[in-house]
């Protein structure tokens, strides 16, 4: 019966280490920027994400404020083409427009020029 109940514990604590060394992969994948690349292979893997047109244009000008008043490059670059939009303009759920861009949807920034 003591051998019996050694084992079961051994298996508890394999299994609870397991657990700990994924739980810890993932926050070292988080917080060194890994999960971005992740989440785009996951992604890809499920399919692209279709938006409307006027959700795409908020977003750009969402980019362009945030700029104005931070001057932070990441919004420049997502403005001027990092982030590319997948249009869905009839709202079948396919994309119909892909990799639109900022300046593709007819969104304009005085604060930005795009190279």
């Amino acid at each position: 019966m003591k051998d019996k109940r050694g084992a079961e514990l051994s298996m508890n604590v394999i299994i609870i280490a397991i657990i700990v060394i994924i739980v810890l992969v993932v926050v070292v994948l988080f917080f060194t920027g890994g999960m971005a690349s992740l989440t785009g292979k996951i992604k890809s893997i499920f399919g692209t994400q279709t938006i409307e047109t006027s959700e795409a244009q908020l977003r750009c000008n969402t980019y362009c404020s945030n700029y104005e008043s931070t001057q932070r490059n990441v919004y420049l670059d997502n403005f001027c083409g990092k982030e590319t939009f997948d249009i869905d303009t009839n709202a079948d759920g396919k994309v119909d427009k892909p990799d639109q861009t900022c300046s593709d949807l007819g969104t304009s920034c005085s604060a930005i020029t795009c190279p």
